[in-house]
């Protein structure tokens, strides 16, 4: 990682932190405000990034946050981050987490904007049912995408500037990323078509056949559209055919079912 890659990814990490409104995360800010007190409790932020999240948590609540990510240009900027603004109730690590010793349980488990680059969704399998082993009973396990039917759900559009681009032929798309292709600042997927092909386009029928496998249940669901912008529509979850390919965001609380009482 180059010291300009480096300030790249901490001015992101840094504006995914402090502002509400002008990041990509503003929804999941939004929710988690309403939706949950996290003083006191245990969080872990899995596929952390580079922290922008986890140090929210923190400074926001009094509370333990441990950030999780496999990439180490994501760890470094986080710790750095974490060191800018003194986060002292946080701890990056980078792991895999299927290699996390079980011992160590969480309150909630966030996964923001990651599901959808776990590829391939046997990997995603796996990942969810170790993540409910890492969840106290009464857990609640927060999932956040964009799902594939979207407008942005390709994680290109800052390049082709086209809303739903991900339906354009394949081979045009990885030609013309290959032509435009960007560097990335993770380690790991470095550069802008490697994301683009680490997607797995994910979809809500996808993911719920993905937690049907699991002890999980999920009791809420937000399809976040652009017509929630409209006045009068802000809270319709407007998640059916056609409105489908209008839908930005899911978020999704997850907990352990409930035990059949037959």
């Amino acid at each position: 990682m180059t010291l300009e890659q480096f300030e790249e990814g901490l001015a992101y990490a840094r504006n995914n932190f402090l502002e509400d409104t002008d990041t990509h995360l503003w929804l999941d800010k939004k929710v988690i405000n309403e939706a949950f007190n996290l003083d006191s409790k245990e969080v872990l932020d899995f596929g952390c990034g580079m922290g922008g999240m986890s140090i929210w948590y923190a400074k926001n609540w009094d509370c333990n946050v441990h950030g999780i990510d496999i990439d180490s240009n994501h760890i470094t900027i986080a710790k750095a981050l974490q060191k800018e603004f003194s986060a002292k109730n946080v701890t990056f690590l980078k792991k895999d987490i299927l290699d996390i010793d079980s011992s160590k349980v969480y309150d909630i488990i966030f996964l923001n904007d990651v599901i959808e680059h776990i590829h391939p969704l046997c990997l995603l399998e796996k990942i969810i049912h170790k993540l409910t082993e890492l969840l106290k009973p009464g857990g609640i396990i927060y999932v956040s995408y964009p799902p594939w039917q979207g407008p942005y759900a390709s994680h290109i559009n800052s390049v082709l500037k086209l809303p739903w681009c991900q339906f354009l032929p394949e081979s045009f798309i990885v030609n013309y990323l290959k032509k435009h292709n960007k560097k990335k600042v993770g380690s790991l997927e470095d550069n802008l078509l490697k994301a683009y092909r680490g997607l797995n386009k994910m979809t809500h029928e996808k993911f719920m056949a993905v937690i049907d496998k699991t002890n999980l249940c999920c009791y809420y669901r937000n399809s976040h559209t652009i017509l929630n912008q409209i006045r009068g529509l802000e809270n319709r979850n407007l998640n059916i055919f056609p409105f489908i390919f209008l839908v930005t965001k899911e978020v999704l609380f997850l907990k352990q079912a409930e035990p059949d009482a037959h």
